[in-house]
């Protein structure tokens, strides 16, 4: 996956939607993909995943054994889909617990460490803003 399809792909994702050309690339330029066959693992200890492809099984560190099945992940979490972002609230509040996601099918995940984006934001505070925006608004209206 080159840069472009990164970017295209973070803007993709209905919060990252409104961010500025220029900001998507500089996210893109520190993101790296990531192909997940069926059961394999990632979390969000030190790392945001955007869901490009594909399907995760997501819950709470917190409520979880860290080798629970995908069924028993599911009965304790959710399930993450093209779009999603995972772990983005670290950002912000590093004390959240982390997310287990455990592939579900053949996924695509883009992952930028939780210390890129909060560099990116704070250069920008436009992008800032608009993530903000894009995350009340989802809030609100109760989406994904």
């Amino acid at each position: 996956m080159d840069l472009l399809e990164r970017a295209r792909a973070i803007a993709a994702c209905p919060l990252f939607a409104d961010l500025a050309p220029a900001v998507l690339i500089r996210l893109a330029e520190r993101a790296r993909p990531s192909s997940l066959e069926r059961g394999e693992r990632k979390t969000t200890d030190d790392t945001v995943w955007i869901v490009v492809d594909g399907s995760l099984v997501i819950a709470s560190q917190a409520a979880m054994n860290a080798m629970a099945s995908i069924s028993t992940t599911r009965r304790h979490g959710g399930t993450a889909t093209r779009g999603h972002v995972l772990g983005l609230v670290r950002v912000i509040a590093p004390q959240t617990p982390a997310l287990d996601a455990v592939a579900e099918q053949p996924s695509t995940v883009i992952g930028i460490s939780v210390h890129d984006i909060r560099d990116v934001l704070e250069e920008d505070p436009v992008a800032l803003a608009a993530l903000s925006a894009a995350l009340a608004k989802r809030l609100l209206e109760g989406g994904p």
